[in-house]
C-alpha cells in the first residue's frame, strides 16, 4: 500500500509507533538498559584467604577499579585484567583474570602464610603487625606473611619491643619473647608518701612495682607537709632496684651567708629600718638587717640546713650548730626539735678526734636576731625541726 496516497493512514502508523514507545515505564527503561549492559559486559569476583585485603583491578586501557576481597566487580568490558591484592604488613599478591561477555569470572588470590604460637614474659602483651592489632599473648596467630615478619609487642605503659620471626608457608612457628623488665621497690623517709607514676597515683610507700619495664622511670612522691619530690629510678632487666628518697631534701637549702647579703644594710645606709609591727625583732635590736625584706622574703618558710653540731639537749630538743662566719658577720643557727628526739651525735667518739660532727635537719625559719652591740653573732632560729638521716646533705 502506498501511504503517500493515503496520508491519514501514514499519520496513524506514526502515532501507533510513538504510543508504543511512550507506553514503557521508567522501571522498564532501566531494566532494558541493565539487560543491554549485562549482555555486553562481564563481572569479576576476587576471593582471598585474607578477607580484609584491598583489591585493585586494572584493565588493558589503564582504567582501575578498587574494592575489597569478596566484592564483585560488575560491568567490566571483556578482556584481560591485572588483579592486585594488598594488606598492610603483607607482600602484594598478583594474578591475571579474563572477563568474558555476559559471564561471571572468579579468581582466587591468596597470600602465602603460616601460623605462629607466640607468648611473652610477662604475658599479656599486645601483638601488632604494622597498625593491625592481632591480640594479646599467649595466643596462636593463624595467618602471618611467609618470610621475615616484624611484629611489635607492647605491654601496657611499656615501650614497644620489636620482634622478627621467620614464617614458613603452611607451617606453624613458635616463639617466647622476653620483654626487658625488673622489680622496683619505692620507699621514702619518712614513709607514707603517695607515688605518682605516668599520671596515676599509687599506694603509699613502701611499695613495689613488679614487673616494670627496664629503663629509667620518673616518679613523683607526694606527702603532707613536704613539697612534691621528683625521683628517677633506673631498672635493670632481671634485677631489683630500690630507691629511698629523703623527702626533707626537697626543701630549699638555707644559706645564711646568702640571706645576710640579701637583707644587709650598711651602718650608714639611708634606707629606713623597719622596726614595728610584724617586722619587729624579738630582742628589739635593729642594726644592719632590713627587717621588712627579711620578713617578706625569708621568714616563715621551711628550709633544710646542714652544719657542724655544737651541742644537743635531748630533754629540751634544742640543737645548736657551731658558729660560722660570712664576709658580713658571724652567725650561728639554733633549731628546736621535739623533746626526747634521739641524739644525732655518735654515742662514742675518740676524745682526740676533733673532726666536727655534721648533721642535717629541716624546719621553719621563724627568727633572725641581731645581738646587742658590740657582738656581731647573728642567730637564725628554726622551729618544728626534724633531723634528716645521717649523711643527708
Amino acid at each position: 500500500m502506498n501511504l503517500r496516497r493515503f496520508p491519514c493512514l501514514a499519520l496513524a502508523a506514526v502515532f501507533i509507533l510513538l504510543s508504543a514507545a511512550c507506553s514503557k515505564s521508567p522501571e522498564q527503561v532501566k531494566a532494558a538498559q541493565a539487560a543491554e549492559i549485562a549482555r555486553t559486559t562481564g563481572s569479576l569476583l576476587v576471593k582471598s584467604n585474607l578477607a580484609s585485603a584491598a583489591i585493585k583491578v586494572t584493565g588493558a586501557d589503564g582504567a582501575a577499579h578498587e574494592g575489597e576481597a569478596g566484592q564483585p566487580f560488575a560491568s567490566l568490558l571483556p578482556g584481560k585484567y591485572a588483579v592486585t591484592a594488598t594488606l598492610e604488613g603483607w607482600p602484594e599478591a598478583k594474578a591475571e583474570a579474563t572477563v568474558q561477555t555476559g559471564q561471571a569470572t572468579t579468581v582466587e588470590l591468596n597470600f602465602p602464610s603460616g601460623s605462629l604460637k607466640l607468648d611473652t614474659v610477662p604475658s599479656g602483651a599486645l601483638v601488632k603487625l604494622g597498625k593491625a592489632l592481632l591480640g594479646k599473648t599467649p595466643q596462636t596467630i593463624p595467618q602471618l606473611p611467609a618470610g621475615e615478619t616484624a611484629l611489635s609487642l607492647e605491654y601496657p605503659s611499656w615501650p614497644p619491643v620489636a620482634h622478627t620471626v621467620t614464617i614458613i608457608a603452611g607451617q606453624e612457628a613458635s616463639a617466647t619473647v622476653r620483654l626487658p623488665h625488673g622489680r622496683l621497690v619505692v620507699d621514702s623517709f619518712p614513709a607514707g608518701a603517695t607515688v605518682v607514676w605516668q599520671g596515676k597515683a599509687y599506694n603509699k610507700t613502701p611499695l613495689f612495682f613488679d614487673p616494670i619495664a627496664a629503663g629509667t622511670h620518673k616518679l613523683t612522691l607526694q606527702a603532707r607537709d613536704f613539697p612534691p619530690m621528683e625521683v628517677s629510678a633506673t631498672v635493670t632487666d632481671g634485677a631489683e632496684t630500690k630507691v629511698r628518697p629523703v623527702l626533707g631534701t626537697a626543701f630549699p637549702l638555707l644559706d645564711p651567708a646568702e640571706l645576710l647579703r640579701a637583707v644587709w644594710l650598711p651602718d650608714d645606709s639611708p634606707v629606713p629600718r623597719a622596726t614595728t609591727g610584724i617586722y619587729r625583732p624579738k630582742n628589739d635590736v635593729v642594726k644592719n638587717l632590713q627587717r621588712e625584706r627579711l620578713y617578706n622574703g625569708w621568714l616563715r618558710k621551711i628550709y633544710r640546713f646542714a652544719g657542724p653540731v655544737k651541742s644537743y639537749d635531748a630533754a629540751t630538743g634544742r640543737v645548736e650548730f657551731a658558729e660560722q662566719r660570712s664576709e658580713l658577720a658571724r652567725y650561728r643557727l639554733v633549731a628546736q626539735v621535739s623533746p626526747g628526739t634521739p641524739s644525732p651525735l655518735p654515742e662514742q667518739k675518740d676524745p682526740k678526734d676533733k673532726t666536727p660532727v655534721v648533721r642535717a635537719l629541716y624546719g621553719r625559719l621563724t627568727a633572725v636576731e641581731e645581738p646587742a652591740w658590740p657582738s656581731r653573732v647573728i642567730t637564725l632560729e628554726l622551729t618544728d625541726a626534724e633531723f634528716l638521716p645521717e649523711a643527708t646533705p
